[in-house]
């Protein structure tokens, strides 16, 4: 009886399977430099490196770039406990204000060999709230947060999970949170006495939602500078948009001089709530600055390109950014934080939606008006 011939296993090993099994490591790389594997981890570890000599790491990344080394990070994290991510959460990454402030996180972690994983709200509370737990449960070393509002129960969350957190941009109001962010009040009352100097008295703020501390104190900073103009006859008005975009900013803008038609000037929240408002007075016909001035808030990208050139605040994003990654650094680290409030100066933009007008008597000049002039910028 003859025998069944034995048939070759022709099944075909995949491509990531070969890959797998012919990945090198740490050993191969060690061999190809000729020195101990330790000192190839360190010539790879951005934080390590300053151990060893210049010209060893550079051996080191030839051999690893030649052998085509790659480091198993899922590896790493469980022999260190460090999983070398941080996470970043913002309410709109479509909001021209968040890119440079994520950028200088991601560019500042890079430096130390972290990496930047970015989570988008939608401004909504509860889509937060999973962001955070999901970033915890991926094991990130540290947050930083862009979109806490004021008594933010997401602040507790934070805290119970022992998590260094860092706020920016907005005031988590928390003695257990340190924060980065600009003086929003001093922005208002650099506007305000800016339009007073040009002569306006019927002077409107167009704000944004009082729930977060960047619509709040901005409002703040606005009734503190009419409150101390009173003398000179400035008579503050005030509206609100449910979110700081361009379109709560034109609904905002159509209410407010519906209720207050002898507005001369209007300061906005923010540049989206200025772009909404001068959308609506071109609807109208109403010439910006003509019959109205207008003043934004952060000198978004290309505000100086629109007609007119939006007189702004200026809000130093970048700078944001990497204040709140050197205070997270630190913690995750376990170092010393000298400043864990940190908050930045703004700057007036002076540009083309201010137009003077006249008075009938000479204006009184207070301490802050002359504050303001030391701070203006002209740019053109």
């Amino acid at each position: 009886m003859a025998m069944p011939k034995k048939t070759k296993n022709t099944k075909k090993t995949s491509p990531a399977l070969q890959e797998r099994s012919s990945r090198k490591t740490i050993i191969d790389v060690a061999k190809c430099a000729g020195v101990h594997w330790s000192t190839v981890s360190r010539g790879l570890n951005p934080e390590k490196r300053h151990l060893i000599s210049p010209e060893m790491i550079e051996r080191v990344e030839a051999c690893a770039k030649k052998l085509g080394y790659r480091a198993n990070a899922m590896a790493s994290a469980l022999r260190t406990q460090r999983s070398r991510t941080v996470g970043v959460i913002v309410s709109n990454l479509g909001d021209p204000v968040h890119p440079p402030i994520v950028r200088a996180i991601e560019d500042s972690f890079a430096e130390i060999g972290y990496v930047t994983i970015v989570g988008n709200t939608d401004n909504h509370p509860l889509r937060q709230a999973a962001l955070i737990d999901r970033f915890i449960q991926q094991g990130v070393e540290g947050l930083i947060v862009a979109t806490f509002e004021r008594n933010d129960p997401g602040i507790a969350a934070c805290v119970e999970a022992n998590i260094p957190v860092v706020a920016v941009f907005r005031d988590p109001e928390s003695e257990f949170i340190p924060s980065v962010r600009v003086d929003d009040a001093k922005a208002m009352e650099l506007a305000v006495h800016h339009l007073a100097e040009c002569g306006h008295r019927q002077i409107a703020h167009v704000g944004g939602p009082q729930n977060v501390s960047t619509g709040y104190h901005r409002y703040r900073g606005f009734r503190r500078a009419c409150k101390a103009l009173a003398q000179d006859g400035v008579a503050p008005t005030a509206v609100f948009g449910e979110a700081f975009t361009v379109e709560e900013g034109e609904f905002a803008c159509e209410r407010l001089l519906t209720e207050n038609p002898n507005i001369t000037a209007i300061v906005a929240g923010n540049d989206m709530l200025a772009v909404g408002c001068l959308r609506h007075l071109r609807n109208k016909g109403i010439s910006c600055p003509g019959n109205i001035s207008l003043v934004g808030m952060n000198d978004m990208l290309f505000m100086d390109a629109i007609a007119p050139a939006l007189t702004t605040i200026s809000t130093p994003t970048a700078e944001l950014g990497t204040q709140a990654s050197h205070i997270l650094i630190a913690m995750i680290k376990g170092t010393p934080v000298q400043n864990d409030r940190i908050v930045l100066k703004p700057v007036l933009l002076a540009r083309d939606s201010v137009a003077a007008i006249k008075l009938p008597t000479r204006t009184r000049s207070s301490d802050l008006s002359d504050t303001t002039k030391r701070e203006v910028r002209i740019r053109h």
